[in-house]
Order: C-alpha cells, then structure tokens, then sequence
C-alpha cells in the first residue's frame, strides 16, 4: 500500500488552481517539522525550555558559566596546602576522622554509647510497605544491635568497601518511611559508601550480618559482605599506593570480566580515588583480555573467609578518570557539578545517585579535598572561610555580599547544601541537588514545583515561601581553603 500511494502522488496531475493548496500543505508539514528538532540561535538542539524561572537553556551548559568567571583556572589550593588542610581538618573538624590514628582499643561502654546515639529509636510514626510500624519491630530492631555481646575493650578492626553500598541507621534492610505512600526518602538510610573506602570496625550484629563501622566522615551499620578485613599496614599501604585514578565521571564501570565477578563493571561514583597496579603486577592476560587500552586497577575484593584479596580491574583510558587528582581550580568545581545536570535526587545515595551534600562533596573529592557528610556539617563544621548571612540580615545586604563572593563557592541553607556559579541578569545563580521551589505564576499566585534532582536557579527568581526569596534562606558561603 505505501508504494501504491507513493505512486499515485508522483502521478497526480494538478490544476493551477490545487497549487498554492498543496503548497502551503507542503510548507505546514516542513513547519512542524522544523519545530519538532527547534534549534537555538547558536545551533544547539532544544527539545524543551527549562521552564525555571530566569533559566535558559545555554545556561544548562557549563561553559556559559566558566565564561564568566575572570579567573577560572586559578589555583585555589595546591596539593600540599589540600594535604595540610585534610590533616586540620580531621583535628578541627568533629564530624572527620583520620583513621590511621584510630584508637586502636576502645572503651566498651563508649562503644554503646556510639551505636545507642546511631541507632535509636524514632519519636515518630514510622512507615514500611504502607504499614505503621510497631514498637514490637522495634524492639526486634534493638535486639539485633547485641549490646551485651560488646565487650569491655573492644580491639579496633580494619576493612575496607569492596562495591558501592549503604551505611544504615540499625543492622537492616529495611526501607522505612515518614509517610505510608513514601518512597523517595528511606529514614534509615545513612549515607551511601562507594568502593575502596577504609573503614574501622567495631561491632558486628547478632546475626553477624552488619558491622559496625566508622568512614572518614560517618558512623553506622554496613552489610558485611561488602567489606573486606584486613589490617591497618597492608589497608594503608594499598590506599597510599603513589599512582592512582580518580574518578570525574558521573560514575564510571570496570569493564566486563566473565571470569571474576567481583571485579566485573563494578560501579565507581565521582572522586573514588583508585590504586593502580605496579608493572611487575601486569600480565599480559587478565582474565582473557589483553591490558592494552586500559588502566589496570587494583582492586580490593571480599575472599572466602571474609579477607582482603586482590583482583584486577580494567578501566578503559577513554572513560571519565584523571591520573592523581584534578586542580582545584573553579573551572573544575563547575565542571564537575554540571556532569551530575539532570540526575534524580536520591536521598542519603538512595537510586545509585546523590542528595545536595554528596553533590557537593563528591565534586570536591575530584580534586583532594576531603569534607564532611551532611550539609550542616558542611556548612557550620568544615574548615574554611565563612561568609555568615544571619536571618537578620537584609536581602540588599545579602547581595552585596554576593556580588565580592568567588564564584564555585558553595553556599548554605539548613539542610540545603548548593553551588554557587556567578551573578548574571541582575540575579545570583546556583546549581544544586534539590526538592523544588516555589515561584509565582502568570496570574501572580505562588506555586511549588517539584525537580527531585540537578539543575541550575537563581536565588532570586525562586522562592522557599511566598514573599521569601531562596538567598533569604542561606546562613553561609564556605570557601573551603587555608587561611593565606
């Protein structure tokens, strides 16, 4: 039939008059056509508009904004001043912790303390399946924590992640929720851990499932089977190996490997830090593949018994990893935001994503600097500059602050972390993981608009609440630095 009708056109005859019909037919069909794949001015391709107020779509791409700042490429901080600043901040900062300095004893009782301050019991009506959960789950919950198994001095472990996985509030799987028809935010969630994250290990559950760990930056159950024992030597020896790959991709996968799965497109986020292999650790088979064309990682892997093993990983030198880490430069902090553009918003890590802090702190792992977990403690704990916006402070005041601030700083609300780019248009614009806002309408009438995930706005084009505009909310800038 399509050939038949395709004839039939190429065989119509036409009066003078039918002409200027099928014309305009013609030029109707190449009109939806044309708005179908719309360009702009420029020549990119535009399915959409950003429809966020003051948001156009060049401003989704970052080199609108590196264009913008007068010194993108200068160096914040070198490689011996981020080195001098993580060591202060593990004293300075109580949130952080050098685990090579660990206790190596500690007190049973201060260890019950730990997990009793981790894992208590909410005031509030909590949710699984639809279903309020009841004090019996609980008390189940409470039981699993083996208290009483924990002895008067506890002897510190060492482990380390062997895959991307989840530190949780108690020793469970569980998915709970504030609300019955919830399902974004799981409330005993923690923080995500990526792969090659050393941990110290200080109590294991009653059904020996969970151990009870502390990450650089935070303190909570994780599954045993993706941690790998080892001892403190042979755990810093590996983590301080002089060459390695960090990861400046959204995420990243080891190539396929049929033979071994542990180390098989193993998922690695933005800033895991990687030790390579030595030369004389290369064959020139790795399981049935030749190296060429990769990096050769090496890789921590969980053997039989529980302990640390070795299995190479290959990652192919085209994916998005860098040899050491990148400068700390604005050009790289606004880069690396906008690689995570468009990712949905993922509470604690949930989604294999990120929330607002981990946007943040992820970013500047890329590049060596280690920070805090949470956005308050980002925001009020971290070493640094602060640039202090009181909730007294006028909104005139705020943007002259802002029109002497760096750009690629990041910037602060309660429970809001956010990456602030440069002044444009008279407005102050921002790139972050966020909920939504709220803005007013053609008709002037406040309305909230949910994103759940990346995206640039400006902070004065939308708002927390009708009359408040989003930099009304911040409380700092941090610039996360040494003092000069």
């Amino acid at each position: 039939m399509r050939h038949q009708s395709i004839y039939k056109i190429r065989n119509m005859s036409f009066s003078p008059l039918s002409l200027p019909i099928v014309a305009a037919t013609l030029l109707a069909i190449i009109g939806m056509a044309s708005q179908a794949f719309a360009t702009a001015g420029d020549g990119r391709f535009v399915q959409f508009e950003p429809n966020i107020p003051g948001v156009i779509d060049e401003m989704l791409d970052p080199s609108f904004w590196i264009a913008r700042v007068a010194e993108p490429d200068k160096i914040i901080m070198t490689p011996q001043e981020i080195r001098r600043y993580n060591h202060r901040s593990a004293r300075e900062c109580k949130p952080l912790e050098d685990l090579r300095y660990y206790r190596r004893i500690l007190n049973g009782d201060a260890v019950r303390g730990m997990i009793s301050a981790v894992s208590s019991r909410p005031s509030k009506k909590k949710f699984m399946n639809g279903s309020e959960l009841t004090g019996a789950y609980f008390d189940r919950l409470e039981r699993a924590l083996d208290l009483a198994a924990i002895p008067s001095r506890v002897m510190v472990r060492y482990g380390i992640t062997v895959r991307r996985t989840e530190m949780r509030t108690f020793p469970t799987f569980d998915r709970v929720f504030n609300e019955p028809d919830d399902y974004e935010f799981d409330r005993f969630i923690e923080t995500a851990l990526y792969p090659v994250e050393p941990l110290v290990i200080l109590h294991t559950s009653a059904d020996g499932e969970w151990f009870f760990a502390q990450a650089y930056n935070y303190l909570a159950w994780v599954p045993v089977k993706d941690v790998a024992l080892t001892d403190s030597r042979t755990l810093f020896d590996y983590l301080d190996t002089p060459n390695f790959l960090v990861v400046t991709g959204k995420r990243v996968f080891t190539g396929y490997n049929p033979i071994k799965a542990d180390v098989s497109e193993l998922l690695l986020d933005m800033g895991v830090r990687i030790p390579l292999a030595s030369r004389d650790e290369i064959p020139l088979e790795i399981y049935g593949q030749h190296p060429v064309g990769n990096y050769v990682a090496k890789l921590p892997v969980r053997g039989p018994e529980g302990n640390l093993e070795w299995g190479l990983g290959l990652i192919s030198r085209t994916d998005e990893v860098h040899l050491g880490y990148l400068p700390f430069t604005p050009r790289n902090i606004i880069t690396q935001a906008f690689k995570f553009l468009g990712q949905r918003y993922g509470w604690g890590g949930m989604f294999n994503a990120r929330d607002c802090s981990a946007f943040i702190m992820d970013n500047f792992r890329t590049m060596g600097v280690m920070l805090p977990r949470n956005a308050g403690e980002q925001g009020k704990l971290a070493l640094g500059a602060m640039h202090h916006m009181p909730e007294s402070m006028s909104l005139e005041d705020r943007k002259k602050l802002f029109d002497t601030l760096p750009p690629a700083v990041p910037i602060y609300m309660d429970g809001h972390a956010m990456l602030y780019l440069c002044k444009y248009n008279n407005d102050y614009y921002i790139i972050h993981d966020f909920a939504g806002y709220s803005a007013p309408d053609e008709t002037g009438e406040f309305r909230r608009s949910k994103t759940r995930g990346v995206s640039v706005t400006p902070l004065l084009a939308t708002f927390l609440s009708k009359g408040k505009h989003y930099m009304q909310g911040l409380y700092s800038a941090r610039e996360f630095r040494l003092d000069r």
